[in-house]
């Protein structure tokens, strides 16, 4: 099909597309909402929300869930941003998913046509650089082996000698992990297996099934202590069953190495996320993979959503109140994206509603990436959690706790994503201190960056307060018997005037749901449209 022959038939329908997709959910996407069972009341405005803490009474440790997609550094499509290390290292990041133009293996394995054994054949001069960043960061590696489909889509066929491709992955793994070729000694362990196959390809499951088959053995026959996973499906509850149930039917009856289960998600709701973590868990027993790991490598909320939404407390409330729900949702990691800002041109993908990037190009911290500086200063200084009930993120408030071994600090996070201004009664009993202690409380909202509005002196042995929970707000409240206390957060990115200006969200919303549409649809048509807007990208960037 050439794409001068179709441009004079397609572009007359472009506007009638952006209406249609202004006005339909995108497959895929529109997702309905699950309640999740509970012993927590939902608050009223006639019954405010009671949290009653006992400092003796604990469950567990908390964990941080600081796992992100995307390095510190610049990846080749992306210019002019500054190193993002230390910003990194500020919010607690412990383990990122480098998953760009990067690490694409045909990015690495450039020609077909050669021989995977020969050192000659490869080229990681960019994936090096990349991969080498987060290591000197301070943080662990899962690498995906995938292919760069939405950018060619030549990349959405598997490939046609699937042996030679796994011998291909085999050798990256030799590179990063056994220093083959001028390589390095990473202990990279977890080997993820494509990426949203079930949005992607164009290509039969039983293929996908044969190329994992293959891959698998191929790695684990070389090394047995890696992990092998997948099927990173785009969603898992409303998704083609055959790259899920099916697969996970073909793991077992074939007897093939399977580490763990990765999905993707990008919710409405904190509580999808729990949903959709609950329906793997189910999964998982049916097949009787209960020793896999549930790992979510990627989630944010709903990326189609307006850019001041990527930027607002209203997403740092979201964001809070999902490392909360990760808490009993039975998920081992959570890898958010992104890290570093969108690829250029970077003013349009803004505009668009796609830049989902925690930090600004110029390194300033958006709302979202406080929740995550706040929950490290919990899991930093107070990681063993206080019991509480499970949250029922339905309608949007969290609350998580927890003290220190040495009965110096206790943390309080409390949450409300879009649900209305609520007051609460909070009690915290049998404190260990029998002097004065001091108790600070942090806001996040859309004036306040993680800042201190109260602090005081008191002596009792429980911690009794009465406060009002605004909606999309983030409280933090520390109490501790030390000198120290936590830094408040750094200052936030200023949303620009045209993103926070409501007189443009149809236009934005339309173009970006006809970008998605181009991107993630396998029709002809659309595939065409893809073609040109590339070669219009390749030239704006080069």
């Amino acid at each position: 099909m050439k794409i001068k022959s179709h441009i004079s038939l397609i572009l007359p329908y472009s506007f009638i597309i952006c209406i249609i997709l202004l006005l339909l959910p995108i497959n895929g996407y529109c997702l309905a909402t699950n309640t999740m069972s509970s012993t927590l009341d939902v608050p009223t405005s006639e019954s405010p929300l009671h949290i009653t803490l006992d400092y003796k009474k604990t469950n567990g440790i908390i964990k941080a869930y600081s796992e992100i997609q995307e390095g510190p550094i610049p990846n080749p499509l992306i210019r002019n941003h500054v190193d993002l290390t230390k910003q990194f290292q500020q919010i607690g990041i412990s383990y990122i998913e480098p998953h760009d133009l990067a690490t694409g293996v045909s990015t690495m394995f450039p020609d077909w046509d050669a021989d995977p054994t020969l050192e000659s054949s490869y080229d990681f001069t960019v994936c090096d650089k990349y991969v080498t960043s987060i290591i000197n960061a301070g943080c662990r590696v899962l690498f995906t082996l995938h292919e760069n489909a939405l950018i060619d889509i030549s990349l959405r066929t598997l490939p046609k000698n699937m042996s030679k491709w796994a011998e291909v992955c085999k050798h990256i793994v030799m590179h990063y992990n056994d220093g083959w070729n001028n390589g390095y000694y990473y202990n990279i362990t977890y080997w993820e297996f494509l990426s949203e196959p079930d949005k992607i390809l164009l290509d039969t499951p039983e293929n996908y099934y044969q190329l994992y088959n293959i891959t698998a053995r191929t790695l684990k026959a070389y090394n047995s202590s890696l992990k092998i996973g997948g099927p990173c499906t785009f969603t898992v509850t409303f998704t083609n069953k055959r790259y899920t149930e099916d697969f996970l039917k073909y793991i077992v009856d074939n007897n093939l190495p399977f580490d763990f289960f990765s999905w993707h998600h990008f919710p409405y709701t904190p509580n999808q996320l729990y949903s959709e973590s609950q329906a793997v868990l189910a999964l998982l027993n049916k097949y009787g993979l209960t020793d896999c790991e549930n790992i979510l490598t990627s989630w944010n909320p709903w990326i189609s959503r307006f850019q001041r939404d990527h930027e607002n407390a209203k997403n740092a409330a979201f964001t809070a109140c999902s490392l909360t729900t990760f808490q009993d949702a039975g998920i081992d990691y959570a890898f958010r994206f992104r890290g570093s800002p969108e690829r250029e041109p970077h003013r349009l993908f803004r505009f668009l509603g796609l830049d989902a990037s925690l930090f600004s190009r110029k390194g300033m911290f958006k709302k979202p990436a406080l929740a995550y500086l706040a929950m490290r200063y919990v899991t930093r200084d107070t990681p063993i959690r206080l019991t509480t009930p499970i949250m029922d993120v339905s309608y949007g408030i969290t609350y998580l706790a927890g003290n220190s071994e040495d009965d110096t600090n206790v943390s309080i996070l409390i949450s409300n994503y879009n649900f209305e201004d609520t007051k609460y009664n909070l009690e915290l009993t049998n404190l260990p201190w029998n002097t004065s202690y001091t108790a600070v409380h942090y806001l996040i909202d859309d004036k306040h960056h993680l800042e201190i509005i109260e602090k005081n002196t008191l002596s009792e042995s429980s911690y009794i307060i009465s406060k009002t929970l605004k909606s999309n707000t983030v409280q933090l409240i520390r109490l501790t018997n030390s000198s120290h206390i936590p830094d408040e957060g750094p200052p936030t990115a200023r949303i620009p005037l045209i993103l926070r200006l409501k007189i443009f969200d149809p236009l934005s919303r339309a173009l970006n749901r006809l970008i998605f549409f181009i991107m993630f649809s396998n029709n002809p048509y659309a595939n065409v449209l893809h073609k040109i807007i590339m070669r219009f990208y390749d030239r704006l960037i080069n």
